[in-house]
């Protein structure tokens, strides 16, 4: 009888690895697909849809080491007059753990300046999603480098 039930206990434990590598796989598409309309936001100059992926503590660390706060974040966004091209979307991964996603992604791209400079760009970056208390993923930190491509 006990070796019934222990049986049947690592029969149900094993049958629910699945369904958490299943879990973590949707979340991570989810993640990626927030990260793809956070681009588009972008290309689009659209701040207000950019602000939406960001947690209200979010900090962006650029290549050059300095941090910005969501504030100053999206008020370089809106202030400096960069135009954003279509981002072309690299390989990326995401990694699950609890309530945290970690997208690590790359994208090439166009800015063009007030100046009507264009210039490519290739970025590769780190962003730390949490899940917040509404149910909604936002990321929390982002730390990127970005190069100019010729």
């Amino acid at each position: 009888m006990i070796r019934k039930l222990l049986v049947a206990l690592g029969l149900a434990a094993v049958s629910a690895l699945p369904l958490q590598a299943q879990d973590s796989a949707a979340v991570a598409k989810s993640v990626n697909d927030l990260e793809v309309q956070w681009g588009a936001s972008l290309s689009a100059g659209n701040w207000d849809a950019v602000a939406t992926f960001l947690a209200p503590g979010y900090i962006f660390t650029g290549g050059d080491g300095k941090r910005q706060d969501r504030g100053a974040y999206l008020a370089g966004l809106r202030d400096n007059g960069d135009r954003f091209s279509t981002m072309t979307a690299g390989p990326y991964t995401v990694m699950v753990s609890g309530n945290t996603a970690v997208h690590f992604g790359e994208a090439s791209y166009t800015v063009t300046g007030k100046n009507g400079k264009a210039t490519k760009i290739h970025e590769v970056w780190t962003d730390t999603w949490m899940l917040q208390p509404n149910g909604m993923w936002a990321c929390a930190a982002t730390q990127s480098i970005q190069h100019t491509v010729k």
